[in-house]
């Protein structure tokens, strides 16, 4: 290997390293992924990131059984909202899939210009802190709700599963990627049991260790909205 190659791949594993210690902060995060938005595919790539295809391949799975209400998630005319989409990856592999209705949303706006330059999505919106009610979505809005790569060290707590439901419809899906070392050192089991024993939603598939990125794998969730 090159000596410029391993400095790339140096430089990229530094600046996925810098975004887990931004301690939650809705500020510094939108700061650090709006300086990074024109490197970040190149260091995800670097890094052998899949998370993005790993979990588009398992929201088309989703249909439930013969005895619920769920949605067909293989559809490719559902209504989709891909949270945090940062630069689109997941986008794009959903729009490879032949979904038609995707939207995105991310905290940085300069990560939603890279994934406006995709193509992949109808409707995009920056400025969206997940931690919080955001007046730009309705309660039920959505057929099936992505999140990829968010629920990760620096980033956002466990409960911000909550948003992500309320936006969802019933019967609906929501997806979401928890990178390992950031379900380790947090509760979120203990939030997901309980958003269960509330009634809110249902575990549907759960995949765990499954492949992330190179350093470590990530757990996946398929939640059906009660």
């Amino acid at each position: 290997m090159s000596q410029s190659v391993k400095t790339n791949i140096n430089e990229s594993f530094n600046a996925i390293k810098g975004a887990h210690i931004l301690s939650g902060d809705a500020e510094k995060i939108q700061e650090y992924y709006d300086q990074w938005a024109a490197a970040y595919n190149s260091d995800v790539s670097n890094e052998e990131y899949i998370g993005p295809k790993y979990i588009a391949d398992l929201l088309e799975t989703l249909k439930g059984d013969n005895d619920s209400k769920a949605i067909d998630a293989s559809n490719k005319n559902i209504e989709i909202l891909d949270a945090g989409c940062g630069t689109g990856l997941v986008g794009i592999v959903l729009k490879q899939k032949g979904y038609h209705h995707v939207d995105g949303s991310d905290l940085s706006e300069g990560m939603v210009e890279k994934a406006r330059a995709t193509g992949a999505y109808n409707v995009l919106e920056s400025g969206i802190d997940l931690t919080k009610i955001n007046e730009a979505y309705e309660d039920n809005q959505y057929d099936a709700t992505v999140c990829c790569g968010v629920f990760t060290l620096g980033h956002v707590p466990p409960t911000a599963l909550s948003e992500l439901i309320r936006i969802t419809k019933p019967g609906g899906w929501v997806v979401v990627s928890t990178r390992k070392s950031y379900y380790d050192s947090t509760d979120f089991q203990e939030v997901c049991d309980r958003y269960q024993q509330e009634g809110k939603v249902k575990l549907v598939n759960h995949v765990k260790d499954g492949p992330y990125i190179a350093e470590e794998g990530a757990h996946y969730w398929a939640f059906a909205v009660c």
